[in-house]
């Protein structure tokens, strides 16, 4: 089908022609026939690189140019940006905006924008405060919607659907995935017409690897000159046939050290296999622009013979870096996490899965699901440049390479089952249900139940399932002070509406809430420890143990804290490193100790924005203002990694962060007022200070002073 005869804007379909864009692809073409540029709800189930998403962001345009606004959700916020770069290649037809945090606000600025891009949970607070400009919306757009099966997600993804509904919002809803089971399910709950395809502009050719040899599901062979290590004998492989490797391995630190053996390899190879040249430049610049000495020398080294290792550990401009470096064809191999399978659109040559087993402490090694093998191996292939992809998972031997090729090659991909009931989600999302007046008694709030996949999925004992389940939920809420009941009604307190607003697990809040009040003294450490104890905090397990920070929280929580208690010492050690990064002591030593890079500092820094702040405002609530201004300030610290005389500055000036604010007050200029009076040249010759910045930061302090005199 010729883009010339789709019913959209002239103005899109030239932006389209001079992308290149002249026909669609199969299952565009089978969307496109369902009604999806008339406004039919369409759930897309394709393969990756099969064209949903340009026919999402062609809905998302077309709904602009008829003067409504459309919403883009997806699960990630790395993917929320990616999806902004994609709306810009429609140069100025729509105004794009990008909303990921601050949940306690209904971001009222939004409604001057055609496109909002923005997270599950982002869109999900959003409805919860309900904001004017939502009666704007034409289309709903919804990426990556397996993720409804997913624990902590996929309830956000419920919420949303069932919101939505209730509030009758009259706009399309479009839904994509390449990975769901049971698609038939979910399409009949969303109300959608389902485009169903496993076409893929590129063939994908699956196989496994065992003892030299590729045996591929077709039948076919490929043997491999051999190395001591399988993933290294095909990384090369692939780049001698003129390809690039993606590289999936199970740890952070696999990551590492397989790009490391394959950039040994590469080095040692008597092939030309990279561009000497321009891996150089890419590795100087990453090395330059690291926050971490350590790593950026680790990532350089390796990158400089045209590998890659890509993991959370990596701040957000090295994974920009490593990205451009393998779709520009200077990076050879990107050796991951399963998390670029989810999060980046960084398609291969040769897909390698090195292991279909992963190590969780709860349960020790279990199996990835099929689901997660699909998503992998749905990187393969570079349209336009590869004549077809492989995926090829490793295996150990005869019987593992006979399973994988069973299981996970042929086998179907797992049902997507709701987690909506479980007792912690369904307590969070009926709190907001009742909080933001979508439901106000017990039959309003099964109504509301009844239009989730949870319901669909129970049966016929569905309602009196919801309906225990719903009422044990109400009454625990009720414990906590976040509702109040009369008769058949419930009502939100406003202790409850905060904690709705704030979009925290009322389990959380009612511990923090519990732990403010029990709290004795006022050591900083101690707020710290309040913040990390939701589950949602990553915990640390390396670096030695602080006896003494132990005790000072132990003191502080008395009647609360087992200090034998493994959990309890790894709390203490997350506290140690929060601490230590609040004190200003330096990514790379954090990094030695705790085996923390500045991407994951970047991980702690967002969630302490979000929960730290909550806590604060959740002391207030509760009648304890100095301690909600003693948890405002620790959290400062923590999310500008500094100590307390230098907030004023990192607070008030852009482009100064913990390193550039201790340089400025060691060298006198410790106030606003001392910047103010500065001369920009005496500030342009301090280390990290250029006189385009200097000039930009006198300027900016004594703007601010003005401010205040006006007022």
């Amino acid at each position: 089908m010729d883009i010339s005869s789709l019913s959209i804007p002239p103005e899109l379909r030239e932006s389209l022609k001079r992308r290149g864009i002249r026909t669609l692809f199969p299952p565009q073409e089978e969307a496109v026939k369902a009604g999806i540029l008339e406004g039919e709800n369409i759930l897309m189930t394709t393969a990756t690189a099969s064209g949903k998403t340009l026919l999402a962001e062609i809905v998302a345009v077309k709904t602009a140019l008829e003067g409504r606004m459309a919403v883009f959700a997806v699960p990630l916020k790395a993917l929320a940006y990616e999806k902004q770069l994609h709306f810009s290649y429609y140069g100025d037809l729509v105004d794009v905006a990008v909303s990921t945090g601050e949940y306690d606000s209904e971001d009222a600025w939004l409604h001057k924008y055609d496109v909002v891009v923005t997270t599950y949970e982002k869109l999900d607070s959003l409805l919860r405060h309900r904001p004017r400009w939502l009666n704007r919306v034409g289309a709903l757009i919804l990426d990556e919607v397996h993720y409804v099966g997913d624990p902590k997600r996929g309830p956000v993804l419920e919420s949303i659907i069932a919101k939505a509904k209730y509030l009758g919002l009259r706009a399309q809803l479009v839904a994509m995935s390449a990975t769901i089971g049971n698609p038939e399910v979910l399409a009949h709950w969303l109300g959608a017409k389902l485009i169903k395809s496993s076409w893929r502009p590129v063939p994908l050719k699956e196989g496994v690897y065992f003892d030299g040899l590729i045996r591929y599901a077709d039948g076919s062979t490929r043997r491999v000159p051999r190395f001591h290590d399988p993933e290294v004998a095909l990384a090369l492989d692939a780049l001698a046939d003129g390809g690039q490797a993606l590289v999936f391995v199970n740890s952070r630190a696999a990551t590492v050290n397989t790009a490391k053996r394959i950039a040994e390899a590469i080095a040692s190879s008597e092939s030309k296999l990279i561009d000497a040249s321009s891996a150089a430049k890419l590795a100087a610049e990453i090395e330059s622009t690291s926050a971490s000495r350590i790593i950026g020398s680790e990532l350089a080294s390796t990158v400089a013979r045209g590998v890659a290792f890509h993991n959370a550990g990596l701040e957000l401009e090295l994974r920009r870096l490593v990205e451009d470096g393998f779709r520009s064809g200077v990076v050879k191999v990107v050796v991951s996490t399963t998390t670029l399978a989810a999060g980046v659109n960084l398609p291969a040559r040769r897909v390698i899965i090195t292991e279909v087993k992963r190590y969780d402490p709860l349960v020790g090694n279990e199996e990835i699901p099929v689901m997660e093998y699909r998503q992998m191996a749905g990187r393969a292939g570079r349209p336009g440049l590869d004549p077809y992809g492989e995926a090829i998972a490793i295996a150990s031997n005869g019987r593992e390479a006979e399973y994988i090729e069973e299981h996970y090659i042929r086998g179907p991909v797992e049902s997507v089952r709701s987690q909506l009931f479980s007792e912690a989600n369904l307590r969070g999302h009926l709190l907001g249900v009742v909080g933001s007046r979508y439901a106000s008694s017990l039959d309003e709030v099964l109504d509301y139940l009844s239009s989730t996949l949870a319901y669909s999925q129970l049966g016929p004992a569905a309602m009196s399932i919801a309906r225990g389940k719903a009422e044990k939920a109400l009454e625990q809420l009720t414990s906590w002070g976040f509702l109040e009941g009369e008769g058949d009604a419930y009502y939100a307190t406003e202790l409850g509406k905060l904690v709705a607003r704030l979009y925290v697990d009322p389990e959380v809040a009612a511990l923090y809430i519990d732990l403010i009040r029990r709290m004795r003294g006022e050591s900083q450490p101690a707020y710290i420890y309040i913040v990390a104890k939701a589950s949602d905090v990553p915990k640390i397990w390396r670096g030695r143990f602080d006896k003494k920070l132990a005790a000072e929280i132990a003191r502080s929580f008395p009647d609360v804290v087992d200090e034998d208690d493994e959990e309890f010492r790894e709390e203490v050690k997350t506290v140690q490193m929060l601490w230590e990064w609040a004190n200003e002591v330096p990514e790379d030593k954090l990094y030695e100790k705790y085996g923390v890079g500045p991407g994951d500092i970047r991980v702690y820094v967002d969630l302490f924005d979000w929960l730290g702040s909550a806590a604060a405002k959740l002391a207030r609530a509760v009648g304890l203002p100095q301690r909600g201004e003693a948890m405002a300030k620790v959290t400062l610290r923590v999310v500008y990694g500094v100590r307390e005389e230098l907030l004023p500055l990192v607070l008030n000036l852009k482009g100064v962060g913990r390193v550039r604010a201790r340089t400025l007050y060691q060298h006198g200029y410790r106030t606003l007022e001392d910047i103010a009076k500065a001369e920009p040249r005496e500030i342009a010759k301090l280390p990290g200070f250029g006189e385009k910045l200097a000039r930009g930061i006198v300027e900016q302090a004594r703007g601010l002073l003005q401010e205040k005199k006006a007022i």
